[in-house]
């Protein structure tokens, strides 16, 4: 039977922690953080947005120079990490983090409506910098209810973390699943379900995504209210700033950086391995190759063949 004490105390104490925080220079009463970084002369802008604690030992990171508008972190566990960039451009955002959860966002990032990060089961959701989120973007890490073989009566469906590069366009309604990720300079388009990983400047599309143009790149400038003359002048881009190439990269770097977060105990040590990728040290470090095209067999070739007659 079930022990409705035991339950009704569980939620008491839940209640008894809840903190919600619009202030972002307000110092958090229960036993969570919120810390400040960098340049002392740069303010944060937080409006209309606010910081719910639910659990302990949580701790909140901002960059001095992050503005925030219409956003939510939440925390919803205990001993989760958010760490925050700095950006001219409003993060219009809602963060759930639960247990043991790490959410890293860098620099220079722009949001054009609300998007969605939603964390679980102890992973990690780690973006890099400048990256471009249009309205109605979901990124989730979990399905999240559990799914069983029929036959093991073992669980199949895995959370898994998610790992997206610097310069990254993520266009209106585009989810983006566990297990993910994507390469610095790519594109996803509009209404794209993206499941499986995309390398370095590719243009991706389509539920569930595929590569539908390689060798791309994108710029920020929105075309909306372009003259004739700028749009004369936007048919060639100057240099190739953002296209991206193996040099200064390195291999396997999202599984690196998901190993030490994995193997790390603590808030204060997951705060130490990620800090550091504020600052970029490489235009190419998060840069993802194009997978090698898959030979096709003898039989793949024929049958190919007869199809087209």
């Amino acid at each position: 039977m079930m022990d409705y004490g035991s339950v009704f105390n569980t939620l008491k104490v839940g209640m008894e922690s809840m903190e919600t925080i619009s202030n972002i220079l307000h110092k958090p009463e229960t036993n969570n953080e919120i810390l400040l970084i960098g340049n002392t002369k740069d303010k944060i802008s937080f409006v209309n947005s606010k910081i719910k604690f639910l659990g302990e030992g949580n701790r909140l990171i901002i960059e001095r120079g992050a503005e925030f508008k219409n956003a939510t972190l939440n925390f919803n566990g205990n001993y989760s990490l958010i760490i925050i960039g700095r950006s001219n451009h409003g993060a219009t955002m809602s963060v759930n983090v639960w247990n043991d959860n790490t959410f890293f966002l860098g620099r220079n990032y722009s949001f054009n409506g609300l998007a969605r990060f939603i964390l679980s089961e102890q992973k990690n959701l780690f973006i890099g910098h400048d990256n471009m989120f249009s309205s109605g973007i979901v990124v989730r890490l979990a399905d999240p209810h559990l799914i069983y073989d029929g036959t093991t009566r073992k669980r199949i469906n895995s959370t898994k973390s998610v790992y997206l590069g610097d310069h990254i366009w993520i266009g209106q309604d585009v989810m983006i699943l566990k297990g993910v990720e994507v390469g610095t300079g790519s594109i996803l388009g509009a209404k794209s379900l993206v499941t499986k990983s995309l390398p370095s400047n590719v243009s991706a599309a389509g539920s569930p995504a595929r590569v539908v143009r390689k060798n791309v790149f994108w710029a920020r400038p929105s075309v909306h209210a372009y003259t004739e003359i700028e749009t004369a002048d936007s048919q060639k881009f100057p240099d190739l700033r953002f296209v991206y190439t193996p040099k200064g990269s390195t291999e396997k770097h999202f599984a690196k950086i998901e190993e030490e977060l994995n193997t790390a105990t603590s808030v204060e040590e997951k705060t130490d391995i990620l800090t550091p990728y504020l600052d970029v040290t490489s235009k190419n470090r998060f840069f993802l190759p194009v997978p090698p095209e898959k030979k096709k067999t003898f039989l793949e070739r024929i049958f190919r063949k007869g199809g087209k007659g």
